[in-house]
């Protein structure tokens, strides 16, 4: 009975329950709102990546 007492306290396990647990749960969220993370994601692409801000040299005369 001691062996059953002692397996139920032992908590080492804990802390790889709880990370599957957080990354499942960020899983369902990104599928859920995948259309608006991906809208998101290329709004930010093409602000970051939009050539008309980039300046073209000045060649000195």
């Amino acid at each position: 009975m001691s062996m059953m007492k002692r397996f139920l306290a032992e908590e080492e396990g804990m802390g790889t329950v709880e990370i599957v647990m957080i990354i499942a749960a960020l899983m369902v969220i990104a599928l859920l709102f995948r259309e608006q993370i991906t809208k998101f994601a290329e709004n930010i692409m093409k602000i970051v990546f939009d050539e008309s801000v980039i300046e073209a040299p000045s060649i000195p005369e």
